[in-house]
């Protein structure tokens, strides 16, 4: 937790793993009432595991139910998480087009053939919003990102939620009908620039030079009107803001330095609010956190030298001077 809030960071995202969590949840209510927590913890219940089943969803709500925190700012249980597909350089994404080399990729949901798997997944989805919860569901390939999608829009029909600000989580390769779906409903997208920054090259190989540049279309999906938020995944990348939001105005590699899909480059401030008040909209607390305003929480970080004008590049290179959490200083350099 020091080095995050180095990074000058506030807002990690936990997942909660079923009746292996009871132990992890337990520990940072003891903090918060301890008033030695010192970030704000966003939790996304896992009542199913990959593989899982509408029935293992009922069965985990009920067991798992929303755990109660001493100061719900600090620390609270924010929706429900659900892993539809995998990862597409593991070739395990569910895509519309084959891999280089063979192969879609499938949902990994219960299932013994894919249209009984999409049942099954729209079914998982339906479930958790029936429940009131909000839903983050992890998502990569183009054919079941349009699968999730579709999925919240007949859930809400089927039981109508004016607000529930349901996201894909990843969302690498999110198509335009999809895109305009989420904007329509006030859905969300979480992308992960640091991770385009870091496999750039390899998906090429994985799914050519076209649908490679494509991945993480971060602008088009701003444009279709949607609250982008943008993460790190860690531990698959450094919980570093200042690499994503490099990625997000570069969209360079990495390994080579050359430009992947820069037609998806975003500005600064576009950059910025993907992890302070669109992030805060996602958590459904825009109100009290996610700009530096009076009445809201002082929850910021100093830098050692300005972020307008500076190239892109440079950002990885500024330092963080001072962090402030609630009004109290955490880090200081």
């Amino acid at each position: 937790m020091h080095q995050y809030r180095g990074a000058g960071g506030t807002r990690p995202h936990r997942a909660l793993f079923g009746g292996l969590s009871t132990d992890n949840w337990t520990a940072y209510a003891d903090l918060a009432a301890a008033g030695e927590l010192r970030a704000r913890v966003s939790v996304l219940l896992l009542p199913a595991p990959m593989g899982g089943s509408a029935d293992d969803v009922r069965k985990g709500l009920a067991e798992l139910r929303r755990p109660e925190s001493a100061d719900p700012r600090l620390l609270r249980v924010i929706g429900v998480k659900i892993f539809a597909d995998g990862v597409p350089p593991n070739r395990t994404a569910w895509m519309k087009e084959p891999y280089a080399g063979g192969g879609h990729g499938a949902l990994c949901v219960h299932g013994e053939t894919p249209a009984l798997q999409v049942d099954e997944l729209r079914e998982m989805i339906r479930t958790a919003h029936e429940a009131g919860f909000q839903l983050g569901v992890h998502v990569t390939g183009d054919r079941a990102i349009d699968t999730v999608v579709d999925a919240f829009v007949a859930a809400d029909e089927a039981a109508p939620r004016p607000d529930a600000r349901h996201y894909v989580i990843h969302g690498d390769f999110i198509g335009a009908a999809s895109l305009a779906k989420l904007a329509a409903h006030g859905y969300g997208i979480n992308m992960n620039p640091a991770i385009k920054w870091t496999i750039s090259d390899l998906m090429d190989e994985v799914v050519g030079p076209r649908r490679s540049a494509y991945q993480w279309p971060v602008r088009s999906a701003m444009e279709a009107g949607i609250a982008v938020c943008a993460s790190s995944d860690a531990p698959i990348t450094e919980p570093d803001w200042r690499q994503g939001v490099a990625a997000m105005m570069l969209r360079e590699s990495k390994a080579s330095g050359r430009p992947s899909g820069p037609e998806q480059c975003v500005s600064l401030a576009e950059a910025l609010r993907a992890y302070t008040v669109n992030a805060a909209r996602q958590d459904f607390a825009e109100e009290w956190k996610g700009t530096v305003e009076t009445g809201k929480v002082a929850d910021l970080c100093v830098l050692d030298r300005p972020l307008l004008g500076l190239d892109p590049h440079a950002i990885t290179d500024t330092e963080v001077d001072l962090t402030v959490f609630d009004g109290r200083i955490v880090h200081e350099r």
